[in-house]
C-alpha cells in the first residue's frame, strides 16, 4: 500500500478495510467544506459528516461566520475575498504547476467571489493571488467570456419579476428595494439576479425574497422516481393555486354589461348564459360566473375568446409567481382539457370549481385534523448593497445570521423555513425595519462633519470689504447674517467678481465726468460713495440645511440644486452653525487613506482647535490693511 503524507500505515489500513466493507460511507475518512461553515448549506452532504472518521475540515474566508457542525475539528479560514485565493496562495507556496484551464477556474473564483476586485471585501491578497493565475497561463477570453454569467432562462424570468414587482422605502436618503417572488421550486443563482436588480434598480440595498414549497416524496414511492413525482405534484398544485389567485382571485371593477363588448369571440348565447344584469338573483353560483366571466375578459387583451399561454403568463407575473417552463406546460396541460393550446371560458370555469372544491376538502380536513391550513415553505433571501458613505453600517452578514445565514456585509443569504407562505411578507418586513434600526438611524450627520465655526458676512459690507475677507480666508463663499445670526442670504465668488465689475464700472463713469468737468470749466461732481452693501447683490433665495440631516440627504440636496455650499442651520430655525461644501461630503467617502480630513468628523474637534482660532486673533492686528 502505498504511503500518503499525514496518514500512518495502519490508518490506510484501516481505510482499506472498510472500503472492502461494501458499505459506500464505510471507507469515509476525512470530508471537506468549502465555503460553508453551516449544516443548513450542506444538502444532501450532510449525511456524510457522521461518517468522516479523521473528521471535518472547512475551508471558508468568512470570517464572522459561525458554525454549527461538531464534527469540524480542523479550521482554515482566512480574511480574504475569495476561498480560490486562499487556494492559490497554497499552490504557489509548494510550486504547483497548473494547467491552463486550472489557472483560468482559479482565475474565475477570485473574479466572481470579489466582483472583479472590486468588492469591500477585496484584500490585496486577493489581487496579487489573481494575478499568479494569470502568470500560470489563465485564459483572458476564457475570463471575459465567464466571469459576468450569462442568466438562464429561469433567472431572466425571476429578474424580470423582480423588478416589477420590487417596493422600495427611502430612509435618511437611503432606498431599500424589497421583493417577495413565489417558486414552483428552487432556483439557482438568485445572487447574480439580485445584484443585476440592485444595478438596475437604482436602489442602494435590495433584499429579494423567494418562497418555494418544502419538498417531499409522494405517499408509498420510497424510491427516486416516487420523490421526484411528489415534488412535481406539489409544485403543480401550487402553480394550479397560484393561477387561481391571479385569475379568479382577481376582482376587477367591470360592469356586468361591458363583458360581451370584451368578448367578441363568444357567442351571444354563450353571453347570455355567462352574464346577465340579473344573475345576482340566481344565487351564488350565477354570480361566481359573473364575476369569472369578467376576469375572464380582463385578462383575454386580444379579445380572442380565449386565454392563450401568454396571457396565462402575464396573470402568473402580476402575481409575483415563478414557475419553470416544463411545470408551465403541465399547468396549462391540467387546465386545457380539450388539449386544443388555448383555455376557453368553459374550461376556465371548470378549473376554478374544481380547485375551489379542493381547498374546501382541504380546510375541512385541516380542521379534522386539528391543523391549521397551510403547507410548510423555504424561503430562500439574498442581499446586496451598493457601496457607499451611506450605508457604511449596514451589515448583512449580521441582519442574516437570526436565519443562521451569513456572508460579507455587502453580500449575504439566508434561507428560513416557514410554517407557511403566508409569514414571509412578515419575515421581509421584519428584516427592513431591523436594518433601519440597527443601520440607517446611524448615519453620519450633517452636524458631525460641517464646517464649524464658520466665517459670515453683514449686509452692510461692500464689495471691497467681502473680496478682502475672501483673499484672507481664502473661501469661496460667504453666508449673510443679520444682527441675532440668521441668514439672509449668500455670496460667492462669482456675485463679488460681479461686484467689483460694476464698481470699476461706476469708477471709470466717475473719473469721465470729472475729466469732462474740468475741460468745461464746470463744477465737479459730487464725491459720494460708489460702494454699494452685500445685502443690495447676495442671493437672496438660499438653501439651507439642518445640522440634523443625515450626509446622502445633503449629498442629494447639492445634487438637485447644483450648488457648491450650503448653509448650515440649527433645527427649526435660520441660527448660522456651519458651512457644507462638496468638498466636504466628498472628504467623508474617505477613498484615499492619506487625504487630510480638516473638519469636525474625521479631524480635530472644535474644542481641540480653538487654540488655533485664538492665536489667529491675536495675529490678526498685524494683518496689513490694503489701500
Amino acid at each position: 500500500m502505498k504511503s500518503l503524507p499525514g496518514f500512518s500505515d495502519s490508518e490506510l489500513k484501516k481505510a482499506k478495510n472498510n472500503n472492502d466493507s461494501g458499505d459506500p460511507n464505510e471507507g469515509l475518512q476525512r470530508v471537506g467544506l468549502v465555503d460553508a461553515q453551516r449544516r443548513d448549506r450542506l444538502g444532501p452532504a450532510d449525511v456524510l459528516l457522521p461518517h468522516a472518521k479523521l473528521g471535518v475540515t472547512i475551508v471558508d474566508h468568512h470570517v464572522d461566520a459561525e458554525s454549527d457542525i461538531p464534527e469540524a475539528n480542523n479550521y482554515i479560514v482566512e480574511n480574504v475575498g475569495s476561498v480560490s485565493t486562499m487556494i492559490a496562495e497554497r499552490l504557489k507556496k509548494r510550486n504547483v504547476e497548473m494547467t491552463e484551464a486550472e489557472a483560468t477556474i482559479l482565475a474565475l473564483g477570485i473574479h466572481s467571489d470579489t466582483g472583479s476586485l472590486v468588492y469591500d471585501s477585496t484584500t490585496p491578497k486577493d489581487a496579487s493571488m489573481l494575478g499568479w493565475a494569470m502568470e500560470m497561463g489563465a485564459s483572458q477570453a476564457a475570463i471575459a467570456e465567464h466571469a459576468k454569467p450569462t442568466l438562464s432562462d429561469e433567472q431572466q424570468g425571476v429578474l424580470t419579476q423582480a423588478l416589477v414587482n420590487f417596493n422600495t422605502t427611502t430612509v435618511h436618503g437611503v432606498t431599500i428595494a424589497t421583493v417577495l417572488l413565489s417558486a414552483d421550486g428552487f432556483i439557482p443563482g438568485l445572487a447574480t439576479v439580485t445584484k443585476d436588480a440592485l444595478d438596475l434598480s437604482s436602489s442602494d440595498v435590495f433584499l429579494l425574497a423567494v418562497c418555494y414549497e418544502a419538498t417531499r416524496g409522494a405517499k408509498g414511492g420510497g424510491g427516486k422516481k416516487g420523490k421526484q413525482n411528489g415534488q412535481s405534484s406539489d409544485r403543480l398544485q401550487k402553480a394550479q393555486r397560484k393561477t387561481v389567485k391571479a385569475l379568479a382571485g382577481r376582482d376587477p371593477e367591470l360592469s356586468s354589461t361591458s363583458v360581451p363588448q370584451l368578448l367578441p369571440g363568444v357567442d351571444a348565447g354563450s353571453v347570455s348564459n355567462m352574464i346577465n344584469s340579473e344573475s345576482w338573483k340566481g344565487g351564488e353560483i350565477a354570480f361566481t360566473r359573473q364575476r369569472l366571466a369578467a376576469t375572464f375578459a380582463f385578462y383575454d387583451t386580444d379579445r380572442s375568446g380565449y386565454l392563450e399561454k401568454e396571457e396565462i403568463r402575464q396573470a402568473l407575473q402580476s402575481a409575483a409567481f415563478v414557475i419553470t417552463e416544463e411545470n408551465f406546460d403541465i399547468l396549462i396541460a391540467s387546465i386545457d382539457t380539450d388539449g386544443d393550446g388555448k383555455i376557453a371560458f368553459e374550461e376556465f370555469v371548470n378549473f376554478y370549481t374544481d380547485m375551489e372544491e379542493r381547498k374546501k376538502w382541504d380546510s375541512i380536513r385541516a380542521e379534522m385534523e386539528g391543523k391549521l391550513p397551510g403547507t410548510p415553505s423555504t424561503m430562500t433571501i439574498i442581499g446586496r448593497v451598493k457601496a457607499g458613505v451611506n450605508v457604511r453600517n449596514v451589515n448583512l452578514n449580521r441582519l442574516f445570521q437570526q436565519f443562521n445565514g451569513g456572508g460579507h456585509p455587502k453580500a449575504a443569504s439566508a434561507t428560513a423555513k416557514l410554517e407557511n407562505e403566508s409569514e414571509a411578507e412578515a419575515v421581509l418586513h421584519g428584516l427592513v425595519d431591523e436594518l433601519i434600526e440597527t443601520s440607517l438611524d446611524q448615519q453620519l450627520r450633517v452636524g458631525d462633519f460641517m464646517q464649524s465655526p464658520v466665517l459670515s458676512a453683514k449686509p452692510t459690507m461692500t464689495e471691497k470689504q467681502i473680496e478682502d475677507l475672501f483673499i484672507r480666508y481664502d473661501v469661496r463663499a460667504l453666508p449673510v447674517v443679520d444682527d441675532d445670526n440668521e441668514v439672509i442670504g449668500l455670496v460667492s465668488y462669482k456675485e463679488v467678481s460681479a461686484a467689483k465689475m460694476r464698481l470699476i464700472n461706476k469708477q471709470e463713469k466717475r473719473l469721465r465726468q470729472i475729466e469732462k468737468a474740468v475741460a468745461d470749466g464746470r463744477k465737479l461732481p459730487e464725491d459720494r460713495p460708489l460702494e454699494s452693501a452685500v445685502k443690495g447683490w447676495m442671493k437672496q433665495k438660499v438653501q439651507l440645511a439642518e445640522a440634523s440631516l443625515t450626509m446622502a440627504e445633503v449629498e442629494q440636496l447639492l445634487l438637485e440644486t447644483d450648488v457648491g455650499y450650503v448653509p448650515v442651520v440649527a433645527e427649526g430655525t435660520k441660527q448660522l452653525v456651519g458651512m457644507v461644501t462638496r468638498t466636504d461630503l466628498l472628504r467623508q467617502h474617505r477613498y484615499y487613506s492619506s487625504l487630510h480630513y480638516h473638519n469636525k468628523g474625521f479631524s480635530d474637534s472644535i474644542a481641540a482647535r480653538k487654540p488655533i482660532i485664538e492665536l489667529r486673533k491675536r495675529l490678526k492686528k498685524f494683518d496689513v490693511e490694503n489701500e
